[in-house]
């Protein structure tokens, strides 16, 4: 039987108890009024479930319908901590401290993970401190996530601490921050009560977890926030026309819908960046409908040309890169059947050309100085480099199939000599930050370990003959990586890359002082991993089951031996290519400075 809006039957359901929920699944159902979604929005009743793209659920009828004034403001004050049972499980910052903490954050790091909207997120704080109110337990969480990421990225710069003025040796650590967001999420039923909140928590403590070695509980975190997201909306948000909000209430809808976007965003990049670590995604292209935020700043959210610089600027460069990476994966051809090692290999030719598209579209001023601009805006000038750093590691990410194999094998040359300067660039890059004592994100952690690794494969490498002063030159980078990693305090990540690079070493037969390989020894990787682990019981932070080099270099694609595989005929896609370095200098010149 047929069912229709314009039925008897549908007509008598619309004015049911349950008619408000109805009428809007109606409304939001495909124009042909197909079976399956009438159905599905049916069935949902009884399952208590919403399909219906309506974020921000200001006028709408589903369960998360907001549907009294107070609940419609974005700074309703609904919750007190004062006396709530969430006040006694959780240890608060001193409100001093934590406004130099918020506001640095929200001028100098939201553009790394553009998860908020500023003012708005200000305001709900200030209300925070004046009253001990919010808008929902699960903000709570919000705060701590933010608290937490801010605190790391100061915590190993003296000019930075001395800029935000607090004494961090007298306050919770980011570990005990990062820990007071879990419990809020975990007190606040944060599975069952769904709120945007608890999203944006999961999301921006991405900035935290890795390097406090919370990876395996960051990564099942995300993918809870990707299902609340979803059950909330964000993956069908609707564009509305960027017209003057004529009055708050659709101001503030503007703002949530935008906020919407860019959390989104944020989720697609993270998912998509996760592919090489897990043969997977969470997040397809083809089952989303929301846009990309729009290139604009706070305080009007009126789009910009991509030529001038916004708040979203940076996320909206890395999603385009992030994008790429589900077709590669799926290029690859399903898990149990790979496609042949030569069709493998194309596919990553062919994306690397694609990277390099991207990258050389990126706006100006994130690829060279542009002193005026960073002037005005103070995030800029770490933004570019902290981009320079991610670029290069996006074109290794390309070729991790084939990059541990590459340093045994002559026929992946271009992934070896092509990963090898992107990972130079890295550490020039790691190395100019951490001198000029800058704001610290974590990427430049993560990423200047997958480059030392691969500095000390090409060392050892079988495949090529590298001549003395290249030893010297990888030599002095490795170390200096090491040393700049070693000294890092409260970075569990950094401490582990410090092992790894050791535990190479040990297992090449070299020290640190001496790296000379053994002639003609192919890379042992199940004698590093032993070694590391040997290492993991000397430094408990150092755990062999989160920091391997497959995790790095990523596993040997299946079937990659040299069967059927015409090294001189597949070199011939490589002989367009210009060297790594000489592109990607070109493409970001001059990344030093340049003098007065």
């Amino acid at each position: 039987m047929e069912i229709a809006p314009s039925s008897d039957s549908s007509l008598q359901l619309l004015e049911s108890a349950d008619g408000k929920q109805m009428r809007h699944r109606f409304a939001e159902a495909p124009s042909d009024n197909t079976d399956p979604p009438l159905l599905t929005a049916i069935e949902h009743l009884a399952w208590g479930r919403n399909s219906a793209g309506c974020y921000p659920h200001r006028r709408c009828g589903c369960q998360y319908a907001r549907i009294d004034p107070e609940s419609l403001s974005t700074n309703s004050a609904s919750f007190q901590i004062f006396g709530s049972a969430l006040e006694s499980m959780v240890d608060f910052p001193r409100i001093t401290d934590a406004q130099k903490l918020v506001k640095f954050h929200v001028y100098h790091i939201a553009w790394h993970h553009n998860c908020f909207h500023g003012p708005t997120f200000l305001q709900q704080c200030e209300v925070f401190w004046a009253s001990g109110r919010c808008d929902h337990p699960l903000w709570i969480a919000l705060y701590f996530a933010v608290l937490s990421c801010t605190i790391n990225s100061i915590q190993n710069s003296h000019k930075l601490r001395s800029q935000v003025d607090v004494n961090l040796d007298a306050m919770q650590t980011t570990q005990q921050l990062f820990s007071a967001m879990v419990q809020t999420m975990y007190s606040s039923h944060f599975l069952n009560n769904l709120s945007i909140y608890s999203v944006q928590a999961v999301v921006i403590s991405t900035e935290v977890a890795h390097n406090l070695g919370l990876s395996q509980l960051n990564a099942t975190l995300f993918n809870a926030a990707v299902r609340i997201a979803e059950c909330l909306g964000l993956h069908k948000i609707k564009d509305h026309p960027q017209i003057p909000a004529p009055n708050r209430d659709q101001w503030e809808e503007r703002i949530e819908r935008e906020v919407g976007r860019r959390i989104w965003c944020q989720m697609i990049i993270q998912d998509h960046f996760a592919i090489p670590f897990t043969d997977t995604y969470s997040i397809s292209p083809m089952h989303y409908s929301t846009n990309r935020p729009i290139n604009a700043d706070d305080y009007n959210l009126v789009e910009m040309p991509a030529s001038t610089p916004t708040i979203s600027t940076y996320v909206r460069v890395l999603v385009n890169l992030a994008a790429l990476m589900p077709d590669l994966c799926d290029g690859l051809g399903p898990m149990n059947k790979r496609k042949s090692t030569r069709e493998q290999y194309e596919r990553i030719l062919q994306v690397d050309q694609k990277m390099r598209t991207i990258v050389q579209n990126i706006p100006p001023f994130l690829l060279r100085p542009d002193k005026a601009k960073e002037a005005q805006i103070p995030w800029l000038r770490i933004a570019r480099r902290s981009l320079a750093i991610t670029a290069a590691e996006k074109i290794i990410m390309v070729h991790r199939p084939f990059l541990f194999h590459s340093f045994n094998d002559a026929k992946y040359t271009h992934t070896r000599r092509t990963c090898v300067a992107a990972a130079m660039t890295i550490l020039r890059e790691h190395e100019t930050i951490v001198e000029e004592d800058d704001l610290s994100i974590w990427t430049h952690s993560a990423f200047a370990i997958t480059a030392a690794v691969i500095l000390c494969f090409e060392f050892y490498s079988i495949v090529e003959e590298i001549d003395s002063a290249k030893k010297e030159l990888y030599r002095d980078a490795v170390l200096t990586a090491r040393d700049r990693l070693a000294s890092r305090h409260s970075d569990v990540l950094a401490q582990r890359g410090v092992a790894l690079v050791d535990a190479i070493f040990i297992s090449e037969g070299s020290s640190l002082g001496a790296l000379e390989p053994i002639p003609g020894m192919p890379i042992d990787f199940n004698r590093i991993l032993a070694n590391f682990a040997t290492l993991s019981k000397l430094n408990p932070h150092a755990d062999a089951d989160d920091m391997s080099i497959t995790k790095l270099l990523g596993s040997t694609p299946e079937g990659s031996g040299s069967a059927g595989f015409d090294a001189d005929e597949m070199a011939m896609a490589w002989n367009q290519e210009i060297d790594f370095d000489a592109w990607f200098n070109g493409v970001f010149n001059t990344l030093q400075t340049p003098p007065l």
